[in-house]
């Protein structure tokens, strides 16, 4: 957010609480997807204020500036926006039009009501109320359709696959990121004491809120091996590199009882950026899912070099924010197994919190 507001002056992107709790600093980030030859480009709304700059390596970024038309016409979100009065202060505007916008890519049909309120989770308004924000959205699906023009995009973030792996350095810092799983393992053991970075949605603020110098930080967001899903009927892996989003997503297939958590665990911004990995080997007090993953008798597997070792996920934890992860090792995947016995197993999980969405637990 500080690199666009003060080094690009792509002002239209705001500064609200600088903890991705506001919306108002909202982006798109777009990057390819699928088997190599048949990739396609996926959208997705992310908090612009906890992104480190190198996350951006091998990515689209899409900001409130690129909503605009050649002919300097408003894009349908914005064109609704306005007809439906959704915009007061409009402070928190292009957050919620970057939100909506990324709905809209990828929802070709107007979805129910329900479906843009979650959409708008990560977004706060403190003037207009939501009423006439989210139909706006009806609004925009109404007007003549505007849809990106992907291939070029996706042509230019196939060229950067090819580029080497980043080496970033800047203000006395460096940021490496690595391309494969081996690549990863040999960083870890000679920069043992680096910090891994992968949604940064949790670190981030260690920065913006306190004001920390990380040091040598390794960025896992280019490790595909880092992000399979391998989905079964006796059994779930998820990779460290996975998004909150579409772990939550094989969660709830594997066992529907996680469908509540994984509705208000965070916003959407927050869960496209953060991973399943991340949010376990972090240890923080905030972090939801472990409990239920402890429930259910997860397994961590972790990985030095090209050694694995796997243990239960309540043995991982050692004390407050202190794991077993050794020197030079990092978390490669969980594993989830159904019981033998299913009807021997009732599960189920709750959040209680002083609000729906965005919210710490409570219980």
């Amino acid at each position: 957010l500080q690199y666009l507001r003060e080094d690009q002056h792509q002002t239209g992107t705001k500064e609200g609480c600088a903890e991705g709790d506001c919306g108002a600093c909202t982006v798109v980030i777009g990057e390819l997807v699928g088997d190599e030859g048949n990739e396609e480009l996926r959208l997705r709304a992310i908090n612009a204020c906890i992104q480190f700059l190198p996350a951006l390596d091998g990515k689209a970024l899409f900001t409130i500036e690129d909503l605009e038309r050649n002919d300097g016409s408003l894009h349908p979100v914005q064109q609704a926006l306005v007809q439906q009065h959704g915009s007061q202060c409009g402070f928190c505007t292009p957050g919620f039009a970057m939100s909506l916008w990324a709905l809209y890519e990828n929802e070709p049909v107007c979805p129910e009501r329900d479906e843009v309120e979650h959409a708008l989770s990560g977004n706060l308004c403190r003037c207009t109320g939501y009423r006439p924000i989210v139909e706006a959205n009806q609004e925009a699906y109404a007007l003549p359709r505007q849809s990106l023009t992907r291939q070029p995009i996706i042509t230019a973030l196939k060229q950067l696959r090819k580029l080497p792996p980043l080496d970033y350095q800047g203000a006395g810092q460096r940021s490496h990121s690595p391309h494969t799983l081996a690549e990863l393992a040999e960083l870890r053991e000679t920069l043992p004491d680096a910090r891994l970075v992968a949604g940064g949605t949790d670190v981030g603020l260690w920065v913006t809120k306190q004001g920390r110098d990380l040091g040598e930080i390794i960025q896992l967001g280019a490790v595909s091996e880092l992000k399979t899903l391998q989905l079964g009927a006796e059994r779930l892996e998820i990779g460290a590199g996975v998004s909150l989003t579409d772990a939550f997503v094989a969660l709830t297939a594997f066992e529907p009882q996680w469908a509540e958590l994984a509705r208000r665990f965070a916003s959407v911004p927050i869960k496209n950026a953060g991973t399943m990995g991340g949010n376990v080997a972090n240890g923080s007090p905030i972090g939801d899912s472990m409990p239920a993953l402890i429930a259910l008798g997860s397994r961590v597997v972790l990985q030095k070099g090209m050694a694995t070792r796997e243990m239960a996920l309540e043995d991982f934890y050692l004390g407050y924010q202190k794991t077993a992860l050794q020197a030079g090792e990092f978390v490669r995947s969980l594993i989830l197994e159904a019981p033998k016995a299913p009807l021997q197993r009732i599960f189920r999980s709750y959040k209680v919190a002083k609000r729906t969405d965005q919210d710490i637990s409570a219980v």
